[in-house]
């Protein structure tokens, strides 16, 4: 009788706990207040990529970030190929390099930028979404050391696109975008580490890290930030900037075979080949 008391007292200590794990709602609402309020944003950083092919297995380059909240969002670096823009914003999005447009969509670690830039409750939820978060599952986790809200699966469960938020801090630190499964298809996850005042009430993570089937293949470090710097539309503005660049020509029709089609997608990948 005394140990089917205990087992009731336990399970009862357990729903409890279970009741008292906010909702995914509330803790992006939390989330959006805690990192702070600006109109616009400017990151100085390193991009760091790193490659066993590389001497040194490392290579570092200038880059800046823009953030224009609550929804349009640039990348820039420089590189000896050429220059790299990174665009998204409400008409979409668009990567140009070496001054032609070469892809018009996300690649899946731009999404990076998802729990940084949408300011906006409804639209953050509505970008989760779309990364197949799924918004009514909350749990709590434990990642290096620190208790977080897993939002998208039941701790310890990795098999699931997630987003981690710090449980006293409601900082992102942890976004599974695409875990590994049967099918062998490659596991992609960002960190968000070492958080830095940009002023009263206002955080940005000082490394951003970006793990490929476990290994670490590139990084952002801060270096500098303005906030609210004075910044042109026409940096966001899709129309615009396709009559600054022109789409990458393709010698064949959207019906060429596969092994043709990846070799344009090669080209692509010149330098970001670590970031798809």
């Amino acid at each position: 009788m005394a140990l089917v008391l205990c087992i009731l007292v336990l399970l009862g200590f357990a729903a409890i706990g279970r009741a008292y794990i906010l909702p995914a709602d509330q803790i992006l609402d939390f989330m959006i207040k805690h990192l702070g309020s600006v109109s616009t944003l400017q990151i100085s950083q390193k991009t760091v990529i790193y490659d066993p092919s590389l001497e040194e297995g490392m290579q570092e380059f200038d880059s800046t970030i823009y953030y224009w909240y609550p929804d349009r969002f640039r990348y820039e670096v420089a590189t000896p190929g050429g220059e790299e823009i990174r665009v998204v914003g409400p008409d979409g999005a668009m990567v140009v390099q070496k001054g032609q447009i070469v892809r018009q969509r996300e690649s899946r670690f731009d999404h990076f930028k998802d729990p940084l830039l949408y300011r906006n409750a409804g639209l953050l939820r509505w970008k989760f979404s779309q990364r197949e978060v799924d918004l009514d599952v909350v749990s709590l986790g434990r990642y290096r050391n620190k208790i977080s809200y897993v939002i998208g699966a039941k701790y310890p469960d990795e098999s699931l696109p997630q987003v981690w938020i710090e449980k006293d801090t409601f900082r992102p630190i942890r976004y599974i975008l695409t875990p590994g499964d049967l099918n062998d298809s490659d596991s992609e996850e960002v960190e968000y580490a070492d958080y830095t005042s940009l002023g009263k009430n206002k955080w940005y993570p000082a490394r951003i890290l970006f793990y490929k089937n476990g290994r670490l293949t590139s990084m952002y470090v801060l270096e500098d930030f303005k906030i609210n710097p004075e910044l042109s539309n026409k940096l966001f503005d899709m129309t615009h900037l396709r009559t600054l660049y022109q789409p990458m020509p393709l010698t064949e029709s959207p019906s060429s075979s596969p092994s043709q089609l990846d070799e344009v997608e090669k080209t692509i990948q010149d330098f970001s080949k670590t970031f798809e």
